[in-house]
């Protein structure tokens, strides 16, 4: 542990890991909300759409890795295609050191935001219909609905969703080693990748 604590590579990688939360949670817990509002009402297509977004969650972890890493690609990727499209010149990605960390977050928020849109329907089904009829008489908006009712009601759910989420981000390896194997020059070096490359490689 002594020499843990004064190793640079493992202050780094505790760096990097914090950067990725700091990134991670905010994208995947408000994303996973802005689903979860319009599938909580009867909308045409429901069932579809909230299959489409789980299915990323069930997929294997390599396989996701995989197909983003080549969506990612600087010269044949479909990402800098589509930026190309609109005139934007879109970065080397795992390439570069700046975009790693970033381009790893985007993938893993794509997989997780259908986990923690479910877990967030549950808690907006629980919450009484009433209430918002109630408002609506009153002359409530949607956002003061939003802000009165739906979210502290939700506080439950949605700190559930957090700590689950913070537990995730902790864990962070498969698509970091997949994908950029802790590079480009340690850019996205986290803590379980350097758990495992001391402990095993």
């Amino acid at each position: 542990y002594i020499e843990l604590f004064q190793d640079k590579q493992f202050w780094s990688s505790v760096m990097h890991t914090f950067q990725y939360i700091l990134m991670y949670v905010p994208l995947v817990i408000v994303g996973g909300m802005a689903l979860a509002l319009p599938l909580s009402k009867k909308i045409r297509g429901r069932t579809f759409f909230k299959t489409s977004f789980f299915i990323p969650v069930i997929s294997s972890w390599v396989a996701v890795s995989l197909i983003w890493k080549g969506l990612f690609n600087p010269k044949f990727g479909y990402i800098n295609q589509i930026l190309s499209w609109i005139g934007i010149q879109g970065p080397a990605w795992l390439f570069d050191p700046k975009w790693a960390m970033p381009a790893i977050v985007l993938t893993s928020v794509w997989k997780d935001i259908g986990f923690i849109m479910v877990i967030l329907l549950g808690g907006l089904n629980n919450i009484p219909s009433h209430l918002y009829e109630a408002s609506l008489i009153d002359g409530a908006t949607f956002w003061k609905q939003f802000w009165k009712i739906t979210l502290p009601l939700l506080t439950p759910t949605l700190f559930f969703a957090l700590m689950i989420t913070l537990i995730n981000s902790f864990q962070i390896f498969d698509q970091v080693w997949i994908m950029t194997n802790g590079g480009p020059a340690g850019a996205t070096s986290v803590i379980v990748e350097q758990i495992y490359r001391n402990a095993f490689s």
